[in-house]
């Protein structure tokens, strides 16, 4: 029931919001899609419409995501943020996204990441943080992600990973990690 009521409050949130200046926003296939790619963007800009599902922010100069920072769109499904310059993910600034299926962060500058909000993102379907700068990942960080199918984690710096790390992945079908020098 709550479910229901958050549904109905982003709906009539969502129609009453404007798109942010520098991004299309528009329904395509069914999906309420904000595209602010490739618009030489330093922050996530704000005032996007609360039913907003597709979320792209590839290909501009954001150099991290701070806590909350999509607090504002909660049935996001997509997200996309790959070739940015993203180096630090701060704690909280995916935990709001139980809904979240696909999420693309690669060919980034990521070493820090809040691994402890994938907790909260049961529903992701599809992970990408390839090309990264990642050098661990702790052993719990999938633990919460049964519906996992896809995990890209090449092209990082990855020496070691603990055993069982992948164990939680019972949907899995696509692992890369290759390109990481590992011991």
């Amino acid at each position: 029931m709550q479910e229901l009521h958050l549904l109905w409050w982003a709906l009539l949130l969502g129609l009453a919001q404007a798109c942010p200046e520098p991004c299309d926003c528009g329904e395509k296939y069914g999906f309420q899609i904000a595209d602010c790619a490739y618009r030489d963007l330093e922050s996530v800009p704000p005032g996007f419409p609360a039913n907003v599902t597709t979320l792209s922010l590839s290909a501009n100069r954001l150099p991290g995501l701070p806590e909350g920072a999509f607090r504002e769109v909660p049935l996001l499904q997509s997200l996309w943020l790959a070739h940015n310059e993203i180096r630090t993910v701060a704690a909280g600034a995916l935990a709001s996204l139980s809904h979240l299926k696909s999420l693309d962060l690669s060919h980034n500058l990521i070493s820090d990441f809040a691994w402890s909000d994938l907790h909260n993102l049961s529903a992701l379907q599809l992970l990408k943080m390839d090309s990264n700068e990642l050098t661990f990942i702790p052993r719990d960080a999938f633990r919460s992600l049964r519906a996992l199918r896809s995990l890209q984690l090449n092209h990082n710096r990855l020496h070691t990973l603990a055993e069982g790390t992948f164990t939680p992945l019972t949907a899995l079908s696509h692992l890369q990690i290759n390109e990481n020098p590992f011991d």
